[in-house]
């Protein structure tokens, strides 16, 4: 039995249980907004022992059955719309959130990832030091709030150099959702360093590109794609603006030492798959960009019919990670 930990909305989760019916294996989709409203948790903790069931649409999951666990992209609790207090549907949200933490942390299984190692993963400023550790080329990385540092910056590297979000990707205003991609640092963006005091921001200095390599691991098994993003102008800086359909994919023969580096960093980090940005230079070095420990991954099998990214992904699910 696989317990697969995510929301209604999630595509690529669609994707892999049509390869779990396939191949006629058991599974449980536990969309975290329907709890508690439509998915009913029996947990029992005593002296030694933990049983537990999940109850939702008309069937039982004893928790013990559960072999693997893929968490995929939970959200928050949707109350019942019989809650109509704000304080009483928050009240609900984080009691909901603090219970499925906590059965995270008791369930027993096999992790793609566990959710603790997840969240230390997601720091970008972690996985910078953990990948030159392993010996991959990053660019250097400058984190500040000080106006003076970072103008300095911008002319150390000849006015070339970027900026990006750590953590937060988006800006919900009303409405409005505004994305935060990686920008280049205009000369006309300079008249404002001084609001860099406000908040702290992640620049780089600018690295060149011949193409970009989404590198997936699962496991032990490694998939290169490459994404020709210098070929689409809106895609030059980051290649997300662009529908990923516009740009040229192709399988990437990743050197043996780079596609070990890899392995080395998901597991370092405590993850079983980790979906990692990877620039190769004009000349022909691989440089470290980030690791969505995460990523999406659904897109390139579908543009790519020799990546089986999905069918390792079950094999990784069903060995309990053997």
């Amino acid at each position: 039995m696989i317990l697969i930990v995510t929301n209604k909305t999630d595509y690529t989760a669609d994707f892999l249980i049509l390869g779990l019916k396939e191949r006629g294996v058991g599974f449980f989709r536990f969309n975290t907004e329907e709890f508690p409203k439509t998915i009913e948790l029996i947990l029992d903790i005593s002296n030694n022992n933990i049983e537990g069931q999940l109850k939702a649409h008309n069937r039982v999951i004893d928790l013990a059955e559960i072999q693997s666990v893929w968490y995929r992209r939970p959200v928050a609790s949707d109350p019942s719309e019989k809650i109509q207090g704000e304080a009483e549907r928050e009240y609900i949200i984080t009691e909901s959130r603090e219970t499925l933490e906590g059965l995270w942390r008791i369930l027993h299984g096999f992790w793609v990832s566990h959710p603790d190692n997840l969240r230390a993963a997601e720091s970008k400023l972690y996985q910078l030091k953990v990948a030159s550790d392993l010996g991959f080329a990053i660019p250097q990385t400058l984190v500040t709030n000080s106006p003076t540092a970072a103008e300095a910056f911008y002319k150390t590297h000849s006015n070339q150099i970027i900026c990006k979000p750590q953590r937060r990707g988006q800006i919900s205003r009303r409405e409005n959702v505004s994305l935060i991609y990686t920008n280049m640092v205009e000369e006309q963006h300079t008249e404002h360093f001084s609001s860099v005091q406000f908040a702290p921001v992640l620049f780089q200095p600018y690295v060149p590109k011949a193409i970009e390599i989404r590198v997936t691991v699962v496991g032990l098994r490694v998939f290169a794609v490459e994404l020709h993003s210098q070929e689409v102008e809106h895609a030059r800086f980051d290649w997300r603006r662009v529908d990923a359909s516009e740009l040229h994919h192709q399988v990437h023969g990743l050197p043996l030492d780079i596609e070990t580096r890899c392995v080395s960093l998901v597991r370092t980090l405590g993850l079983s798959f980790g979906a990692i940005d990877l620039i190769l230079t004009p000349e022909s070095e691989y440089v470290f960009l980030e690791i969505n420990p995460n990523g999406q991954w659904a897109w390139i099998q579908q543009l790519c019919p020799d990546i089986h990214i999905r069918e390792a992904l079950i094999d990784l699910l069903i060995s309990g990670g053997r």
